[in-house]
């Protein structure tokens, strides 16, 4: 008798944790790791079941003699009990499981909605900032003009601009504010409105970036600066004029050679009271390519970790000097992107090429 009670115990036990796991199961939803558990518990309680089935049908006569029957017996209702105590306290785990759960995919649909309304401010900054760069290049009978420009990330801190004094002379400008994003972003477009400003007005080299930088100074914090080269192209007298404020251009001969236009004075913005000189002076001449870029182009890095460099910018405009502007821009972009070792740009990009005709 005492045996078939220790079995119905053991199945009892059984019993109730299936009907545990099952409930938790149906609750959780954790089908894969119940389905493993609830088979166990309902294969042990099948066992069990049938034991005790078969001990009430052919109770055995010696069953107090045989030590090793009790053991086994009484080892399969500890093993009941303990099946149905973890069963049992499981369950608070699995509610402070599911209490996360429900926090984080709460917390999850919070950060999606900041991410959503931070990615729409993002591309409504970078469609402003696209309206306030040149939708396309000034059309000057004796020039061909075409520029590319992709920053970094969804902001540039890259300008660069047009002013058409008269029909025969042309100012352009191309320039870097150190760093990139939605900071150099600002200060670009501040930038900007100075330039406009400044160049209907004093429409030379000089004065230009003598104010530029005084004006400039008052917006850029201790440390930051914004690199500029301005440029003049007077086609009725032949000639270019240009000042670099800690930023250089190319300028591409005819038979192919090039050499830089050098910088004439440090960054915008760091000597308020700095007076640039007198523009240096190039004469024009047809077949001439003039490129005006910021650094994000000749400091890419390749894959040997080498920089593309001015020689190796220089050597590709000349190879492919006779094409139009646009395709030369075309052929810079893809050269530079085979070039790099990153699959995005490290840095905002910008060039303007200017052929003369």
């Amino acid at each position: 008798m005492a045996f078939t009670l220790v079995l119905a115990l053991a199945a009892l036990f059984q019993l109730v944790a299936v009907v545990m796991a099952l409930r938790l199961n149906a609750i959780y939803r954790r089908r894969y790791a119940w389905l493993f558990i609830s088979g166990a518990g309902i294969l042990m309680t099948f066992w069990i079941g049938a034991s005790l089935i078969d001990t009430y049908r052919n109770p055995p006569e010696t069953i107090v003699w045989e030590p090793t029957l009790w053991v086994q017996t009484l080892a399969t209702l500890l093993t009941s009990i303990l099946f149905f105590a973890g069963i049992g306290t499981i369950e608070p785990l699995f509610k402070e499981n599911e209490a996360a759960r429900a926090l984080l995919a709460s917390e999850n649909a919070l950060l999606n909605r900041e991410v959503q309304h931070s990615r729409e401010e993002l591309q409504l900054a970078q469609k402003v900032q696209a309206n306030l760069l040149p939708h396309r290049a000034p059309s000057m009978e004796g020039l061909e003009i075409a520029f590319l420009t992709r920053p970094a990330e969804w902001t540039s801190g890259d300008y660069f601009d047009f002013v058409q004094i008269n029909d025969h002379r042309l100012l352009v400008t191309v320039a870097d504010v150190c760093g990139h994003g939605l900071g150099p972003a600002l200060l670009m477009t501040t930038s900007r409105s100075y330039f406009r400003g400044i160049s209907h007005t004093r429409k030379e080299c000089q004065p230009i970036l003598n104010t530029w930088n005084k004006v400039i100074s008052d917006d850029i914090e201790t440390g930051d600066f914004m690199t500029a080269i301005v440029v003049e192209l007077d086609l009725q007298k032949h000639r270019l004029a240009y000042l670099g404020a800690g930023q250089n251009g190319l300028l591409i001969d005819v038979d192919g050679s090039h050499h830089e236009l050098e910088r004439s004075g440090p960054p915008l913005g760091v000597l308020p009271t700095f007076q640039f000189p007198e523009p240096n002076v190039e004469e024009l001449r047809s077949g001439q390519v003039l490129v005006l870029c910021t650094d994000g182009i000749h400091e890419t890095v390749g894959q040997d970790g080498s920089q593309f460099g001015m020689q190796r910018l220089g050597d590709l405009i000349a190879d492919h000097r006779q094409q139009s502007a646009s395709q030369i821009v075309q052929t810079l972009d893809s050269e530079v992107i085979a070039f790099s070792s990153a699959p995005q740009p490290q840095d905002d990009l910008t060039a303007v090429i200017i052929k003369i005709l």
